[in-house]
């Protein structure tokens, strides 16, 4: 319709386009009088002229919101061509934050983006307006990951299907419109919540709920289709979410949620859960980015709450986690300590058949055990019974909902329900050296020969297999990346998508716990005495800190510091961005091999010869 260099109005000169729909061109442009970029949404001049007016009306009305979700309209165009002028947003469309993945980070990032969009439909609602045609092109995405609203215009042209059939264009888009509105009859509010449920179920998902050859078959299919719960086809979304999702696509528009701010504080709630039982989750989620949703802040300075003395402390991969609001610690004396995170009170010690292993894992109303004897037990919590033990001899282990993720040393990965009955086991073909990762639903771990191996979390089936030297360190997932490290030093980005090596970095001395990884930043340390932050996405050096001893436990981020236990007992903080130092203190004198606790603004640290001291 228009080239590059045109311009409209003597103001808006035109660099390419953006998209376009049945009823309007986008282009990007530049404001000549303002000097910045906007979005031009030009209407297709061969419309009525009564088309026309209702574009202008509808603009005028947009104009008037006032709601940090929703594009701002600047400008419209009345002469030769009809447009508007409004904020250009950059970033991608909202299903880019999914799939739903198992560290707070990326859940912070989805969750608040679907609360702000939550929020302003419940905005656009009391108003009178309904958006008709919500899709993730229609939610956009800031640099910043702040939804924004957009295309109200066109859908508002038209109040009745009778005025539809005659002009000809579809109110809405098949894959997300709701049944009512796929049946002509009226549409209200419950038509938007239905649309954003299905927006949500695609992102968090990667996949829509229904899928058919043509767009009258996804119609019936919303109409009379039986809806997959997304939590069957990714295991990592959590219960509540995954029935918030099914309520805003029930088929009646009186058995969803009441309205936006329903949603909104439900996906609040579902957030502030999510944030309470991370600390029980060792590495900070079945990803192993080591990311936790709260610890001391980096401007205050940090002083000793509480120090206690245990007879022995966790022995690496050993570490503390946390259960109900207690404190847990698997000791080498062959118990696990339950302690009062406030005062460091030691609630309960149960003794254990062998020193334990790896951090203890709360999942499914019980605190799972895995012990150097190859066994695993299943402790009932609070209580401290121990309900089940058997030889399972695992690599490691991670939490999928209320269930467990096994690599076992027999060859095999498992997936378990919090009952520890089997849900579907996949054949390595060789031991499994390291824990599993769980990342866009898939499984994912490496093996003593050197082959990694994914597999759909949902069902078990191969997805790829990958040949890499041996890669018995732990590892970590991000944004379609996973970090393999080798024992000897190599560390390596592995592409799922791509299913090759996208870049490698030598890395000083051994290398035991896995890195942390925030942000697109890489965070890594071991016995070479050197804390190294790298691009997520090149491998490149963004900074590195000189430490004063080797490191066997992996940092932790939280609260924008990355923290670092020492073999010679000290504890470091690191500003996350540009590694600034902002604590440094010998804790002990015998090595820390567990990583920092985050939790409830405090930093817990417990070294080998049993010192466990708190800082807030």
């Amino acid at each position: 319709m228009f080239g590059p260099g045109t311009v409209l109005g003597e103001r808006y000169e035109i660099e390419g386009p953006l998209g376009q729909g049945g009823m309007a061109h986008v282009f990007a442009a530049h404001d000549r009088h303002l000097d910045r970029p906007v979005a031009l949404k030009v209407l297709r001049p061969h419309l009525t002229e009564t088309d026309a007016e209702r574009f202008r009306r509808e603009i005028r009305a947009l104009a008037r919101l006032s709601h940090p979700g929703i594009v701002t309209i600047f400008d419209l165009g009345q002469g030769e061509h009809v447009y508007f002028a409004m904020e250009r947003i950059d970033g991608g469309p909202f299903t880019e934050l999914g799939p739903y993945e198992a560290d707070v980070a990326s859940q912070q990032r989805l969750l608040h983006a679907a609360t702000d969009v939550a929020d302003t439909l419940g905005y656009v609602h009391r108003l009178g307006m309904v958006h008709r045609d919500l899709t993730p092109r229609n939610i956009l995405l800031t640099p910043h990951g702040r939804p924004k609203l957009m295309d109200f215009g066109l859908v508002q042209l038209t109040e009745t299907s009778r005025e539809l059939t005659r002009t000809g264009f579809t109110l809405g888009t098949p894959q997300y419109m709701a049944p009512e509105q796929a049946t002509g009859e009226a549409t209200g509010a419950a038509t938007d919540l239905y649309a954003f449920g299905v927006v949500l179920y695609r992102t968090v998902t990667g996949v829509a709920p229904y899928d058919a050859d043509n767009d009258q078959a996804v119609l019936y299919q919303h109409v009379y289709g039986d809806l997959a719960p997304p939590i069957d086809r990714n295991p990592l979304v959590p219960e509540a979410l995954s029935e918030l999702i099914i309520a805003l696509l029930a088929k009646r528009p009186g058995d969803r949620p009441r309205n936006g701010t329903v949603v909104a504080e439900r996906l609040r709630t579902i957030l502030g859960q999510l944030q309470r039982d991370a600390v029980g989750v060792p590495a900070g989620g079945a990803a192993r980015v080591a990311v936790y949703p709260s610890g001391p802040g980096a401007p205050r300075p940090l002083r000793e709450r509480w120090r206690i003395q245990l007879d022995q402390g966790p022995q690496w991969p050993a570490g503390l986690a946390a259960a109900e609001g207690f404190l847990l610690a698997g000791l080498r004396s062959d118990a696990l300590a339950v302690l009062h995170p406030a005062d460091g009170g030691v609630h309960a010690r149960f003794p254990l058949e062998d020193e334990v292993e790896h951090p203890p894992l709360h999942v499914g109303g019980a605190v799972w055990i895995a012990s150097r004897d190859g066994g695993l037990a299943r402790i009932a919590w609070p209580e401290g019974r121990t309900e089940w033990r058997g030889d399972v001899d695992v690599a490691g282990l991670a939490a999928v909902g209320d269930g467990l993720l096994l690599a076992r040393r027999d060859g095999g990965l498992e997936r378990w329900r919090g009952d520890g009955t089997l849900i579907w086991r996949a054949e390595l073909g060789a031991p499994a050296a390291i824990p599993p990762v769980a990342h866009r639903n898939e499984a994912i771990v490496a093996c003593e020969d050197g082959t990694v191996h994914a597999v759909a979390l949902a069902d078990g089936r191969p997805r790829f297999r990958a040949d890499l030297d041996a890669v018995p360190a732990h590892a970590a997932a991000s944004a379609g990346t996973v970090l393999l490290q080798e024992r000897a030093g190599e560390l390596h980005g592995f592409s799922v998508e791509e299913r090759d090596v996208l870049w490698s970095y030598g890395l000083e001395g051994e290398q035991y716990g896995g890195p942390a990884v925030l942000d697109g930043r890489v965070y890594t340390a071991g016995w070479g005495r050197v804390l190294r932050c790298l691009s997520l996405r090149s491998g490149d050096d963004l900074w590195s800190r000189p430490l004063p001893a080797a490191v066997t436990a992996p940092p932790v981020v939280a609260s924008g510091v990355v923290w670092v236990g020492t073999e010679g007992g000290d504890l470091l903080g690191f500003d996350a961005v540009d590694g600034d130092p902002r604590f440094h203190e010998t804790v002990a004198h015998a090595p820390i091999q567990a990583p920092a606790l985050p939790i409830d603004g405090r930093l817990i640290v417990a070294a080998t010869d049993g010192t466990v001291v708190a800082f807030e």
